[in-house]
């Protein structure tokens, strides 16, 4: 998945990249910190999934149109100045902008906004690498050349941890999205994780002393 991003500030390019492919899918994030950058890339709009514009001035939707009308039909993310005018908000709504974010803002919080915005939450599958990713829809794990078979609450497990990823999942949550209304108790949980632990050869899956699980960052 390719995203066009127009920011001016280097530092925090390189932070927004690093967060979206510390914790899902590689994303391929084309870097550019110039608006001539988007006059000279018409001809690939219709390649990019999304497209988050720091425009120097916003309220100008010429650039936006000119997205639109050469084949970038992706949602477009709005980067705002904390110097911005907020009563003018209104007048960016009418442009229609899929989303809006004011600096300054955490890496995570914009990463949210774009799987909310690309529609990844549901995916069915979640890289590690190019040869070690979890297979959602097949419920199983591959590592290089084995496959790995989970069950179908480990699976759901994995699947509810890695799409709130960085954030902890409670045991209440974990009872509620994989059990269902079932009477369990979090010794019950605890054995959901030990199990889906010993079966995947990753070490990922975070403990966090009475707050519940989390996955942290990948790695073998």
């Amino acid at each position: 998945m390719k995203i066009f991003l127009l920011e001016p500030d280097k530092a925090l390019q390189n932070r927004i990249e690093t967060c979206l492919n510390q914790y899902r899918l590689r994303i391929n994030v084309h870097k550019f910190q110039h608006e001539e950058a988007l006059l000279s890339h018409a001809e690939s709009f219709c390649e990019y999934a999304l497209f988050i514009l720091n425009l120097a001035n916003p309220l100008d939707p010429s650039l936006m149109h000119f997205v639109r009308n050469n084949g970038g039909d992706a949602p477009i993310m709005l980067i705002l100045e904390p110097t911005f005018d907020p009563p003018k908000l209104k007048t960016l709504y009418y442009h229609s902008y899929n989303d809006i974010i004011f600096k300054p803002f955490f890496p995570e919080e914009i990463m949210f906004r774009i799987y909310k915005l690309c529609d990844i939450w549901n995916d069915d599958k979640f890289f590690f690498s190019q040869d070690i990713y979890f297979d959602c829809k097949n419920l199983q794990f591959i590592y290089r050349e084995e496959e790995i078979a989970l069950g179908k609450k480990e699976a759901l497990l994995l699947k509810f941890l890695l799409v709130k990823s960085p954030c902890v999942v409670s045991f209440q949550d974990i009872t509620y999205y994989i059990y269902r209304g079932e009477s369990v108790n979090e010794d019950c949980i605890r054995s959901l994780v030990r199990q889906l632990r010993a079966k995947i050869p990753l070490s990922f899956i975070e403990t966090v002393k009475g707050e519940g699980y989390r996955v942290v960052k990948r790695g073998e």
